[in-house]
C-alpha cells in the first residue's frame, strides 16, 4: 500500500526512478571527481547524496508494483548507483578517520586528499 494515494500511478514511479537514477549518478561522479579535502564532513554530505538515490530508487519500487508492472531498469540501476556511493563514502570516511587518528593511510582516490585552494587542509600526505 502506497501511504500517499496523490502520488500513486505509472507516472510517479518513473518520476522517482529517473530521479534515482540522476541523484545516483550524480553522488557517484561526485565521489571520484569532486575534491573531498580528507575532511569527513565532505564525504557525508556525498553519502547522504547516495542514501537519496536508494530511497528514490526503493520509492519508484513500490509504485511500479502498485501498478501491475515490471519494475523499470532506471529504478533498479539508480538505487544500485546509491549503494555503490554509499559504500565507497563509507570507505572514504573510515580511511580519513584512521589516517587522522594513527597516521596509517589507506589506499585512496587522488581527489580525496587533494587540497581545495583557501579551503581546509585535511589530511598531510
Amino acid at each position: 500500500m502506497i501511504p500517499y494515494e496523490h502520488t500513486a500511478g505509472i507516472g510517479w514511479a518513473r518520476f522517482f526512478g529517473w530521479t534515482s537514477l540522476g541523484l545516483g549518478a550524480g553522488a557517484l561522479a561526485t565521489a571520484f571527481l569532486a575534491p573531498l579535502a580528507g575532511q569527513v564532513g565532505n564525504t557525508a554530505v556525498v553519502a547522504f547524496f547516495g542514501g537519496f538515490a536508494i530511497w528514490f530508487g526503493l520509492m519508484a519500487r513500490e509504485r511500479y508494483r502498485a501498478v501491475p508492472r515490471r519494475v523499470a531498469w532506471f529504478a533498479v540501476l539508480g538505487t544500485v548507483l546509491g549503494v555503490v556511493t554509499m559504500t565507497v563514502m563509507s570507505y572514504a570516511m573510515i580511511a580519513f578517520i584512521v589516517a587522522d587518528s594513527t597516521g596509517t593511510v589507506w589506499p585512496m582516490a587522488p581527489n580525496w586528499v587533494a587540497v581545495v585552494p583557501g579551503g581546509p587542509t585535511g589530511i598531510a600526505v
